[in-house]
């Protein structure tokens, strides 16, 4: 989740899907180990659930944090 989350702030819902890559990119960096495919699939289901989540308590408010492009992108790194 924190992929998905890190510059989340009041100004910014989330990390973009080229944010959230970095991310993973520099965390198996530097822990000097891959994830396995599964597991990669695995954070990108993690983002998707609380990015989706959150989008959906801003909406309550009338905003709009998660695009149907977006969300289909991070539903395809999953697996699915």
């Amino acid at each position: 989740m924190a992929a998905a989350m890190w510059p989340a702030d009041g100004r910014c819902a989330g990390a973009s899907l080229d944010q959230s890559q970095d991310f993973l990119d520099a965390y198996q960096q530097g822990r000097g180990r891959r994830y396995s495919a599964e597991q990669i699939q695995e954070t990108w289901a993690a983002g998707l659930w609380i990015r989706a989540f959150n989008a959906k308590k801003f909406l309550l408010d009338g905003l709009s944090t998660l695009t149907p492009v977006e969300a289909e992108e991070r539903l395809r790194r999953t697996g699915y």
